[in-house]
């Protein structure tokens, strides 16, 4: 699997905007997950979907550590070069 920062980032808001039912034109990396009053829940359910749609784990992160949605995109990045995936 070959998949550039900028695919991940826009895979991250496409699973976000689908997951919590929200307007996708309005997500960027920049915003906090306070700025988009999630919740720890939230915030799991996220990770959850992207464990599954990437095949990867990420239970070592807990939503203090997912601060915004450019941050969520560099665990996600991070992990997959962990497991010898192209990123």
């Amino acid at each position: 699997m070959t998949t550039t920062s900028q695919s991940l980032r826009a895979a991250v808001l496409d699973l976000v905007a689908s997951l919590l039912n929200l307007d996708r034109q309005l997500l960027s990396p920049e915003l906090t997950i306070e700025d988009l009053g999630l919740d720890s829940l939230d915030v799991l359910k996220v990770t959850h979907a992207l464990e599954k749609q990437f095949r990867i784990n990420l239970s070592a992160y807990s939503h203090q550590d997912v601060s915004s949605l450019g941050r969520l995109s560099e665990i996600l990045q991070y992990e997959l070069g962990k497991l010898g995936l192209k990123t």
